[in-house]
């Protein structure tokens, strides 16, 4: 039998790549690990032991270039794994990762998750998929960030977000992200993000609210 938590994860991961792989039986290799807003999950050079699957909450994906200073890479949404890159390779963490809700994560150790994967060989591609689906969009990040201008990447990180994690509601599509998460993950300030929203490129497809975005319909 499942625990209640264990059940919570199958509802939420069953239609995601990898984990809507494993099946029921596969889940009770897994144990919750929860993380408060603002806590880390773990920080880069770690030791890549544990892969994660986000069942609810978000959480920020960031390096550190210089001390005090913060570069964010990606944003993880619910369904998505969490440390893959460093599983598949087998090396220390290559960034940190950063709740920026509280968030529960499907949990299983390196020793189990190569047991599974040794019982059940169809799943080593499904694996490496999902990998290759990270790298490319951090790939595609650095790229934006070389050839478009604010206004531009913005926008596309908007659609990308929703695509994952928006709320449908009447008049759209919501994301649920602070600005300052918006500009983090972008590497402009605050204000170039304010500015870039209020601006005659997007300030008619959206809606700001308090703690979020709406994508506007049509």
């Amino acid at each position: 039998m499942l625990t209640p938590f264990q059940s919570r994860a199958e509802r939420a991961l069953a239609d995601t790549p990898f984990f809507g792989e494993l099946g029921r039986e596969a889940l009770r290799h897994f144990h919750r690990t929860a993380v408060r807003r603002g806590e880390l999950l773990f920080v880069k050079g770690d030791a890549s032991d544990h892969l994660h699957g986000l069942v609810s909450g978000q959480l920020k994906l960031f390096s550190t270039p210089m001390p005090g200073r913060e570069m964010s890479l990606e944003i993880v949404a619910p369904g998505e794994l969490v440390g893959e890159l460093g599983i598949a390779d087998g090396v220390p963490r290559h960034a940190s990762i950063r709740a920026l809700a509280h968030s529960e994560l499907a949990t299983i150790a390196r020793g189990p998750l190569e047991a599974l994967l040794d019982r059940r060989p169809e799943l080593h591609a499904e694996l490496s998929r999902a990998t290759a689906r990270t790298a490319a969009r951090l790939a595609q990040r650095a790229e934006d960030v070389a050839f478009l201008n604010i206004e531009a990447r913005l926008e596309k990180t908007l659609i990308d977000l929703a695509s994952r994690f928006g709320e449908a509601v009447e008049r759209g599509i919501r994301i649920r992200l602070r600005q300052q998460d918006l500009a983090d993950v972008l590497g402009v300030s605050r204000e170039s993000v304010g500015r870039a929203l209020a601006g005659p490129m997007l300030c008619a497809k959206l809606e700001l609210g308090r703690g979020s975005i709406t994508l506007l319909q049509g």
